[in-house]
């Protein structure tokens, strides 16, 4: 009998449809999936009730296909790995450096500054000083400073106070925060999308193996 070619899945089922039983309903499926997914299928009627013999897509090229979407899948879930490191690290920022300050000099000069000198005790909690954080490069310059240094430490308890910018929130070091929420939330999202993606292939995959054993 002559080749016939499908690309629809209901059309395929309009030639053979004495194939839509429960046995079949594995490879019925993966056609299905092949087919949604723009696949394209030439094959030879043999006798009713028997499947077609599959022409097309031969089975090197479904070889082929398949190892297309695993490596294309391992390079997804390599990148699933560093998104988690990263959500990772934003999420427990603060635990990290929580443990790490006790290995810090300053942060123990800020400790005894801070239970002896009353005006310095008085204006770290009012600006919030980032002590917890002297292990992070980025807040320990500023620590450093507003430990040693009288006027700077003036200066930005003035900041805080009277600034726009503190108005809502008179915490120096609130972009800490915002930045880590804005790294777990960036993420979160990639790692949805790279779920989203890896589960697409796989259901190729298992579509592609499932149509191997009918060539």
């Amino acid at each position: 009998m002559a080749e016939q070619t499908y690309s629809n899945f209901d059309r395929f089922l309009a030639s053979f449809g004495e194939l839509d039983t429960q046995s079949n309903r594995t490879r019925l499926q993966a056609l299905k999936h092949y087919f949604a997914s723009g696949g394209v299928i030439r094959v030879t009627p043999v006798s009713k009730g028997n499947w077609p013999v599959l022409r097309y897509p031969t089975r090197d090229r479904l070889a082929n296909t398949m190892g297309e979407k695993t490596a294309l899948k391992k390079k997804f879930e390599s990148k699933k790995s560093v998104w988690q490191k990263k959500l990772l690290e934003a999420k427990s920022y603060h635990i990290v450096h929580g443990v790490k300050k006790l290995g810090s000099p300053l942060y123990w000069k800020h400790k005894v500054k801070y239970s002896t000198d009353k005006d310095y005790k008085e204006k770290s909690d009012k600006v919030k000083l980032p002590a917890n954080l002297v292990s992070d490069k980025r807040w320990e310059p500023m620590v450093k400073m507003f430990l040693e240094d009288e006027e700077y430490r003036n200066q930005l308890t003035e900041t805080v106070e009277t600034s726009i910018v503190y108005k809502n929130d008179r915490k120096v070091a609130k972009f800490a925060d915002s930045l880590q929420q804005f790294r777990s939330e960036e993420s979160e999202k990639n790692l949805a999308e790279l779920k989203r993606r890896i589960d697409a292939l796989n259901e190729d995959i298992r579509a592609l193996k499932e149509l191997s054993k009918w060539v």
